[in-house]
């Protein structure tokens, strides 16, 4: 073996056993339960905790504001009427008032939509409501009822309409007398 050595002129011996004995040397500072060291590298480039949160937060909000979403989401809100058919109903019982069919899906107008309703009603006393066709269920908190013989404009707060195209048409019904809807239109804010 000491022949194999003597073989190897000097430098190339030298350049093996460098390796060898750096790795015996890590080996070794491993075992005596020492733990392995990392060296800090301290430059003007390292950033404080401070300056690296201030910078994630900063390149959060561009990527926001581009993608429109977070507090930089559009906030621009659109207001939209559609005119409906109005009628009359001399029923005791809710009774579709003909002629007042009419299609909605809100997704067409926006993500967030808010729909009321508002018109006129005159004649007796007795009320109007949406009527969703499609689902087979009176739209929530669109009724109103009137009770003179005077006309009089309503306006309801948000109803609750429900996703997808669906048919609607408007109920009513009176306790005595003739009731008379005109001018309805349906009031869609998008945001």
């Amino acid at each position: 073996m000491l022949d194999l050595f003597m073989s190897f002129k000097r430098p190339y011996v030298i350049i093996l056993l460098i390796p060898l004995f750096w790795s015996v040397w890590q080996i070794y500072g491993l075992l005596d339960g020492s733990k392995p060291r990392v060296l800090a590298v301290t430059t003007s480039k390292t950033k404080t905790t401070d300056e690296r949160v201030a910078s994630l937060e900063y390149r959060v909000a561009v990527l926001e504001k581009n993608a429109g979403v977070g507090y930089y989401a559009s906030s621009k809100t659109t207001e939209s009427f559609v005119s409906l058919s109005g009628g009359s109903i001399s029923s005791f019982g809710w009774s579709k008032i003909s002629g007042t069919d009419f299609y909605l899906d809100t997704s067409l107008y926006g993500k967030t939509v808010e729909v009321s309703w508002q018109g006129w009603l005159e004649g007796g006393s007795g009320g109007v409501r949406l009527y969703d066709a499609t689902n087979h269920r009176a739209v929530d908190f669109s009724e109103i009822i009137s009770g003179g013989n005077d006309k009089r404009s309503f306006y309801t707060k948000a109803v609750s309409i429900w996703r997808g195209q669906n048919q609607y048409y408007i109920e009513g019904k009176t306790t005595g007398g003739v009731i008379n809807l005109s001018s309805p239109r349906l009031r869609i804010v998008a945001k």
